[in-house]
């Protein structure tokens, strides 16, 4: 009998080859033997199966009371028809004749059984844990009960010692009462809960509008549900120098009025306007960046699209709507910068939702995506006619600094005008499955829930 497979694709790959995933959306592509099936279950609409002998590690060392997970892959199907579907995959690995290979495909939108539904990324999950949960809980273990909350800040559990943020400015280190100015009241300082500790907190700012506190019982008005800072439409803190020279990782909780609005301004950059991110006044979907030292035009992508093997995510919503759960209000975003200057962008579901390949002054080609029929893509090198200099446009290089948020240089006219809850700078890559985790971690937080 020959040997069965089973081969899900969820998206074209993004970045380098991934071998585990805590929510199930970090790997594009996975082939596993079908002999390893353990168990097979069923939910409304979807179909779950447990794998044997698939995951990252063949030895662990856990905490009473933690376990890691077994791979699993989630399959949606019609409603009514679980059975059949399950009955057909147990009929595949047992058969010693037919098909070899099993495959569920969402980039092509098809599946060989005809109960699967498979028309978007959302339609599989591919689970390979590599973190030990707590088995009552079912969360994250927070590991040794002697240490077990050292790497929880602000509520949010970081996962180790190394990926603990380096400054981190969240609504529990916020003062809570409303209309507060933080910049003139000193009680009213944004703190710094990282590892750089008081040296990092926000004491300044500037313009022509305060940035206040919003307490919780004001914050769903302005799209969080947490205690959080509401710039004024000309208005910016100073941030303490905070410098990365190589990988990183930003994250930000930030919240859409209530009316909704059009587009984000600059929401961080430094005070020459060299580093600007993560958007701009006027465009929607739209994920810019530039780093310190550099002048030419930033990278520009679009999140709406599929390009570069990213998932089409468009914001903000455009809704008017003002009753929650109607729209979305909360926006949570990770952006990573790996080791070779390739650059993410990962929404609040924890997708990449923009990918941007390194571009660099050592580069001598540069990598875009082209739009082909049927909405699929195809990646084309372009040599450089000319050398890569400061003033260049779309590098993926030179250093993070970030000295203000809510603008960049002396603008205030595309300024970010918002709410933020959280603001964080890790001084190292977390990778896909970290920066997933955290994205959806920060909008289960965040989120207002009335």
């Amino acid at each position: 009998m020959a040997r069965k497979f089973f081969l899900f694709r969820r998206s074209d790959p993004v970045g380098p080859a991934k071998r585990f995933s805590e929510n199930g959306i970090d790997i594009p592509i996975l082939g596993i033997p079908a002999d390893q099936m353990a168990f097979i279950t069923a939910g409304s609409g979807e179909v779950n199966i447990t794998f044997n002998g698939a995951g990252m590690y063949e030895e662990n060392e856990l905490f009473v009371g933690d376990s890691i997970e077994k791979t699993n892959i989630t399959i949606s199907c019609k409603e009514g028809e679980e059975v059949e579907l399950i009955e057909k995959i147990m009929l595949f690995t047992s058969n010693p004749e037919g098909r070899v290979i099993m495959k569920f495909d969402a980039v092509e939108k098809k599946a060989i059984f005809n109960n699967a539904v498979i028309s978007s990324v959302s339609n599989i999950s591919t689970k390979i844990k590599s973190q030990p949960i707590e088995r009552i809980s079912q969360n994250i273990s927070t590991g040794d009960p002697a240490t077990r909350f050292r790497n929880i800040i602000g509520e949010i559990n970081f996962g180790s010692r190394d990926n603990r943020p380096f400054v981190d400015y969240n609504h529990q280190s916020m003062h809570p009462i409303d209309n507060t100015d933080i910049v003139a009241t000193a009680a009213a300082h944004w703190k710094n809960a990282g590892t750089g500790g008081a040296a990092f907190n926000i004491t300044g700012g500037t313009g022509s509008d305060e940035v206040t506190t919003q307490t919780e019982a004001t914050a769903a008005a302005v799209g969080l549900g947490k205690v959080c800072a509401q710039f004024g439409p000309n208005s910016f803190l100073d941030v303490p120098d905070v410098t990365v020279e190589d990988d990183y990782t930003i994250y930000f909780a930030i919240g859409d009025p209530g009316v909704g609005t059009g587009s984000f301004g600059v929401l961080f950059g430094d005070d020459d306007g060299e580093t600007l991110g993560f958007s701009s006044e006027g465009y929607n979907s739209l994920f810019t960046m530039r780093h310190d030292g550099l002048s030419g035009k930033p990278f520009e992508v679009l999140t709406d699209t599929s390009e570069s093997g990213s998932v089409a995510y468009s914001f903000p919503d455009k809704s008017r709507t003002t009753e929650i759960g109607s729209r979305q209000f909360c926006y949570t975003f990770v952006i990573r910068r790996d080791k070779d200057f390739n650059v993410y962008l990962h929404n609040h579901e924890g997708e990449i939702v923009a990918f941007v390949p390194a571009f660099t002054e050592k580069s001598t080609s540069k990598v875009k995506s082209t739009k082909k029929s049927k909405g699929k893509y195809e990646k084309t090198t372009t040599p450089t006619t000319s050398p890569v200099t400061t003033g260049t446009s779309g590098r993926t290089d030179g250093n993070l600094l970030i000295q203000r948020l809510g603008t960049a240089g002396t603008n205030v006219t595309s300024s970010f005008a918002g709410t933020l809850a959280r603001f964080g700078v890790i001084k190292r890559d977390i990778g896909d499955s970290g920066a997933s985790q955290l994205a959806k971690d920060l909008y289960s937080l965040y989120k207002p829930n009335s």
